[in-house]
């Protein structure tokens, strides 16, 4: 079967190999370059965030280490500020709690007009030094200074409440260490309706053994979101500040406490120690974003409840598409010079392969002709090749030695076939005077028994003295020697002459009957048993009905034949495997042995006396010209089993 011609398959091979060899150690370097560039900008930027975060985290220690600073001073300095505390307290010498319960409720409701009214003077010269303090920086929301009982002394707000006992910053001031002050986290100021924190210093006797009285400072928010809010890395980067519960305190993008750090990052960050890591969610809706994060640490000592028991952090972080940028530029550009050097030498390689594939091309179709040509010279449809073609084949390489060995074959193979055409005559005639000579002998020893039977009784008939009984009997052996000779000559004609089967589709129980029914109309029946089974709905096979039947009745006869005693012959039908239809003749004559077995279908092979060694031979062509399969099996004492396999009408 011809096959279609390829064009240009080796020289697209050169292309796409080259291509696979330049692409796959092109996206082997955009790998290992996106793999190393990648840990190199994470270990950069992320030293560079936990850089940033620990110089906002000193910055911000240091904005509120001012601040408390400032309360201490105000604490110890003002002369005014600690007499007006200690004139205060005076009043609550010599009388016990509930006398000074009793004081403070005579002073709410009035009390001595002249002692309020120098009391009143002494205040708002404290609340004028206090406001002339606060101005300084304009970051005090309000400056308080109570006495040991929680009096407000002097506050630069007027609406201050008189009394602080229940305010944090005075308790935690009263209660501090001798170097202790307290610093609120971020809280709500609901007259200045935005986020502050607070800062108090205790006020000490001259001995500083006690606390005498405490300064309170409400500071603004800015101090902290000055240090913040500077932050810019790109155009998404930017600093926060975090307590401990993963609340942001201040972040530039969200309000205070409107998100919260996701717990598995917030186990990360609050550590002792600024670092750098990878989060998976960085609380901005950046996945794998690179972030930085250190500890707040104050200089001074402050107090257990201060910052709300927790501690503060300063956390770093940036849009992980932007921090990821330069690597995919980089890549971007990488794989576009590495795709245009792969198409670059591709591109060659498809040149060099097309100055390698026109000659192997060439060559392939001088063989294909030569192919075709030999193909119609053993029909005898042509004779010689045809004339070879002038193509130029310097290469001046190994496809130049390939073209030099095929025109030499080329030349081997025209002198061959010239040999052999001569010789293919010669077998063919000897061939056929050796198949005529062997059909010859084979038909004339099949004949000479015969006609010698037929002369005798003619010369038996010839004789007028035999009685007509006689010459009746005689009259038989002569029919039976005709039908001999006929049969002898209708297999001769059967193995000479082969008709191509007239398929048509048919019931194969109906072949099997028609053959049955002929075999038992020859006679002879009168020892034999003949039993059937034949297969229900079976599919019709697509065969030549009379060839079959001849098959048929060929297979039954030499069933007889093998049992001139008397036996069984057995016909079935029935489904067979891979579409197949089988009919099945059995006897139980001697069988078959084991060393003819494999010759009963050769030609002119035969164990009868009278034989022609044709019919065995005959049947097999005839199964297997309608597409069957004919199988035997014997055993010697139990007969034989004939499988007729015809294939099922599609």
């Amino acid at each position: 079967m011809d096959q279609p011609a390829r064009t240009g398959g080796l020289q697209k091979k050169f292309f796409f190999s080259l291509l696979v060899v330049g692409i796959v150690p092109g996206i082997a370097a955009l790998i290992a370059t996106y793999l190393y560039s990648t840990a190199s900008l994470k270990q950069a930027i992320g030293d560079s965030f936990q850089e940033i975060a620990r110089s906002t985290a000193i910055r911000l220690a240091s904005a509120v280490d001012n601040e408390i600073d400032r309360a201490i001073r105000l604490a110890l300095i003002p002369v005014q500020i600690k007499q007006r505390v200690v004139a205060a307290n005076r009043r609550y010498q010599g009388r016990d709690e509930a006398g000074i319960h009793r004081l403070l409720s005579e002073e709410g409701a009035g009390g001595d007009a002249r002692r309020d009214r120098e009391q009143a003077a002494r205040s708002e010269e404290a609340a004028r030094y206090l406001r002339e303090w606060a101005e300084q920086t304009g970051y005090y929301v309000r400056v308080m200074v109570a006495d040991q009982q929680g009096v407000l002394v002097a506050s630069t707000d007027p609406l201050t409440r008189p009394i602080q006992t229940d305010q944090h910053w005075w308790q935690e001031a009263m209660k501090a260490s001798a170097a202790g002050s307290y610093v609120s986290s971020l809280i709500l100021d609901p007259q200045l309706n935005d986020y502050v924190f607070e800062v108090a210093a205790p006020i000490r006797d001259d001995a500083r053994e006690r606390p005498i009285g405490a300064v309170g400072l409400v500071v603004r928010r800015e101090v902290l979101t000055n240090t913040i809010l500077p932050i810019h890395i790109g155009d998404t980067g930017h600093g926060m500040l975090l307590d401990t519960q993963g609340t942001p305190l201040i972040c530039p993008v969200l309000p205070p406490t409107s998100h919260l750090i996701p717990e598995q990052l917030l186990n990360k960050l609050t550590g002792t120690r600024p670092i750098w890591l990878v989060a998976e969610d960085d609380a901005h809706g950046g996945r794998n974003a690179i972030v930085g994060a250190a500890p707040v640490r104050f200089d001074h000592v402050v107090t257990p409840s201060s910052l709300g028991g927790d501690h503060w952090y300063a956390f770093v972080r940036q849009a992980p598409e932007e921090t990821y940028a330069p690597i995919y530029a980089l890549l971007w550009t990488v794989g576009a010079l590495g795709l245009a050097l792969v198409i670059t030498l591709a591109s060659l390689g498809f040149a060099v392969g097309s100055r390698i594939v026109r000659p192997i091309t060439s060559l392939q179709r001088e063989a294909e002709a030569i192919r075709h040509s030999l193909g119609r010279t053993a029909s005898g449809d042509e004779p010689p090749l045809p004339p070879a073609p002038q193509a130029d084949y310097r290469t001046g390489d190994e496809i130049e030695d390939l073209a030099r060995s095929f025109r030499a074959m080329r030349d081997t193979v025209e002198e061959n076939l010239r040999t052999i055409k001569l010789q293919q005559h010669e077998l063919i005639r000897r061939e056929k005077l050796a198949s005529v000579g062997q059909l010859l002998a084979a038909l004339a020893h099949d004949l000479r028994n015969p006609l010698g039977v037929i002369r005798s009784s003619a010369q038996v008939i010839l004789e007028k003295r035999q009685d007509d009984a006689v010459r009746e009997e005689v009259a038989r052996y002569i029919m039976d020697e005709v039908d001999k000779l006929s049969h002898r000559i209708n297999d001769f004609l059967r193995y000479a002459r082969q008709k191509p089967p007239d398929l048509r589709t048919i019931a194969v129980e109906d072949v099997a009957r028609s053959a049955l029914w002929q075999w038992q109309a020859q006679g002879g029946m009168e020892r034999l048993r003949v039993e059937t089974r034949f297969g229900s709905g079976l599919p019709a096979v697509r065969i030549d009905p009379e060839q079959m039947k001849e098959a048929l009745v060929n297979l039954l006869m030499n069933a007889r034949e093998a049992m001139p005693s008397g036996g069984r012959v057995t016909m079935t039908t029935r489904r067979g495997n891979n579409g197949f239809v089988e009919v099945e003749i059995k006897d139980t004559g001697p069988g078959i042995t084991t060393a003819h077995l494999p010759r009963i279908f050769e030609p002119f092979f035969t164990t009868k006396e009278y034989g022609t060694g044709l019919g065995l031979t005959n049947v097999k062509r005839l199964v297997e010209d309608n597409g069957g399969i004919l199988t035997v099996s014997s055993v010697e004492g139990s007969g034989s089993v004939f499988v007729t396999s015809l294939p099922a009408a599609a």
